[in-house]
């Protein structure tokens, strides 16, 4: 399933795996201070896949609630930024 663009390019639907062009584009201008774990790949350029070995691998600090992952944006700035 696909969804038009404005410019006649398509784009594959938001599925529960991947978030909408529109959707990465607010996340990387205006980031909500607490993150999704898609959200979060979305604002690091990285895949989920990466944003989780980061996170086994305790570079990116996260916490859960209930089943799911979530990065403040101070931690994800830190881990940006090269702190510990």
């Amino acid at each position: 399933m696909t969804q038009s663009c404005a410019e006649g390019q398509q784009h594959p639907a938001p599925t529960k795996y991947r978030l909408s062009p529109d959707k990465v584009a607010i996340i990387r201008t205006t980031p909500p201070v607490v993150m999704t774990l898609m959200e979060s790949a979305a604002y690091l350029a990285c895949s989920p896949r990466k944003l989780r070995e980061l996170i086994a691998g305790r570079r990116v600090k996260s916490a859960r609630v209930g089943a799911k992952i979530v990065i403040r944006r101070e931690w994800l700035d830190a881990f940006l930024g090269g702190q510990p």
